[in-house]
């Protein structure tokens, strides 16, 4: 034992601690709160969302996900193969086996694995919040080398009060989170000409997803272009991420699964051609080879477009607009956010939008580092903060994701507001129906209900599934089923798709019991149990009919 002291103290948390105070105490102290209090805040409501059931599908698929792989079944997911063409085009069965990497590669997120066996479901917003944060240090160290400290200051403050930042923070847990850390970290490499590490970072920037490339050619074609001393890593990142996307998209990911081209690439870009399901190649010629389509598409609508691209800018101090570096960052992301279908893509609170963050903010960095005196202007600086006000107060009013229902109305006009106490009135009764609930059984759960449930390996969303593949390959009913009807009623009849899922819930729970498939096992305050080969008691039936008969309340 007398041998082993030597280690113990040359690893000493003594030594850790002291290690870590001398770098805290390299950073101005501004740095650090800004740092602590997106973290803190951004956790809170992390923690808010999925306590008061405001999270929603894509964080109980990840969660699922990350479970699945810490008990040794890497990327498998029930949840993420409901989302899989086989399942939701031609109406196969969800399958506990389905490997996630058919839809997206990010080979990254298992990173998260350790955080969730460590920290339960709250590993995933952990992980993601610290990782934003994080960036938002790298961003500083890369800014504080080229610009005055309060211009440097000033441009770290405003990525923690981007809508680019924020709402993609209190979204459900993503692999998009990567994006501004690795982002940022690759171009302080190329600025330093820094090769090794541009290496590096590039090979990590493409593990996020099988479609970060897209991002990391745009940065490739910035360093080509405006960075003479390092053309030959630039030439190499432009290479490189062209052929591992293409590699990646119309070699592997359709070996595994078809949902990438007959899905996820028609959903995006099936109204410029009719059939993008066969390829990136044939894709990428169909698109080019229609310009007045191309040019509809980059343009409509107008209004989305317009805010799309003004957005971003506004926190910058509207900077973005005016920088030749921005625009070749984030030159191919945009152009795919632009010519994509569907609202989401021209959202700049989601997480599609991490994309840009890189570019944003470094191509915002070198216009700042090439315009020195403006800082020194006190018009411009009270312009940014104006800018920064404003910025902030449209994502909150925006309400991204809904993550700030408690206080913020889903509807002013007319209005529709639930309140924190509704909210955790119905997440208790949500948490003492799931009680109920052997933790290991086979359950399709209700949508608000899925983060909460995630940690089973057959777990569905209700009602569109309730049967799926053991790891035999044996088709099975779930065990259990769990809804929530009175979840919806506060948005009937104003959001329709709010009141689709109350009229679809309601089908299928009374077909289920008329078909004695399942009885009513549990009934309460607005939660609905039912279980499989069970008897319905009187009373819960009487429960259920009346919940179900009574759609606007």
């Amino acid at each position: 034992m007398a041998g082993f002291y030597p280690y113990t103290n040359m690893f000493s948390f003594s030594k850790v601690k002291n290690e870590l105070t001398k770098a805290l105490e390299s950073y101005p102290k501004q740095v650090l709160w800004m740092a602590s209090g997106f973290f803190l805040i951004g956790l809170s409501i992390q923690i808010w969302r999925i306590e008061s059931l405001s999270a929603t599908f894509d964080q109980a698929l990840f969660h699922q996900l990350l479970w699945s792989s810490s008990k040794g079944h890497l990327f498998q997911s029930s949840l993420s193969s409901s989302l899989s063409s086989g399942v939701a085009i031609d109406g196969e069965i969800p399958s506990v086996t389905y490997l996630h990497l058919g839809q997206h590669l990010n080979f990254l997120t298992l990173l998260g694995v350790p955080f969730v066996s460590i920290f339960d479901r709250w590993g995933g917003p952990i992980l993601q919040i610290g990782l934003l944060s994080i960036a938002g240090i790298v961003l500083w160290n890369m800014a504080s080398a080229r610009l005055e400290k309060s211009l440097a200051l000033r441009l770290t403050l405003a990525y923690y009060l981007s809508g680019t930042v924020i709402g993609p923070a209190v979204e459900n847990f993503h692999d998009f989170c990567w994006y501004p850390l690795i982002g940022f970290l690759l171009i302080n490499s190329l600025l330093k000409e820094d090769r090794k590490g541009a290496s590096i970072y590039s090979i990590l920037f493409l593990l996020i997803r099988e479609d970060s490339g897209i991002t990391l050619f745009s940065i490739g074609l910035w360093a080509l272009l405006r960075k003479k001393n390092i053309r030959i890593i630039s030439i190499f990142i432009l290479t490189f991420s062209f052929i591992y996307v293409l590699i990646m998209t119309s070699w592997v990911q359709p070996s595994l699964d078809s949902s990438l081209s007959e899905r996820f690439l028609s959903e995006k870009f099936g109204h410029l051609t009719n059939n993008a399901s066969g390829g990136t190649l044939p894709l990428l010629w169909a698109i080019i080879s229609k310009p007045k389509s191309l040019l509809i598409a980059l343009v409509s609508p107008p209004g989305g477009t317009l805010a799309f691209l003004l957005a971003p800018s506004i926190p910058l101090a509207l900077i973005p607009i005016f920088s030749v570096d921005v625009a070749l960052m984030v030159a191919l992301p945009l152009f795919i956010a632009l010519i994509s279908q569907g609202m989401s893509s021209l959202s700049v609170t989601l997480r599609y939008v991490m994309a840009l963050v890189p570019g944003l903010f470094a191509g915002t960095m070198l216009w700042l580092e090439a315009h020195p005196k403006c800082w020194s202007v006190l018009g411009f600086r009270r312009f940014w903060t104006g800018c920064l006000a404003l910025g902030l107060s449209l994502t909150l009013i925006s309400n991204p994701n809904r993550s700030f229902s408690a206080l913020v109305p889903d509807s002013f006009q007319p209005w529709v507001h639930v309140s924190a106490k509704t909210m955790l009135l119905r997440a208790n009764a949500a948490k003492k129906a799931i009680a109920l609930i052997p933790n290991n059984a086979s359950i399709s759960a209700d949508t608000p209900f899925l983060p909460l449930i995630a940690e089973r390996e057959a777990a569905l969303r209700f009602p569109e599934n309730i049967e799926y593949r053991d790891r035999a390959g044996k088709i099975k009913s779930v065990d259990w089923i769990l809804a929530s009807p009175n979840y919806y009623k506060p948005f009937m009849p104003l959001f329709q798709v709010e009141t689709a899922r109350w009229k679809a819930i309601k089908e299928n729970l009374i077909s289920l019991v008329k078909q004695k498939r399942y009885g009513i096992f549990h009934c309460q305050n607005g939660v609905v149990v039912l279980k499989k080969d069970s008897p319905s008691l009187q009373g819960n039936i009487i429960c259920m009919n009346q919940l179900l008969s009574k759609p606007y309340e």
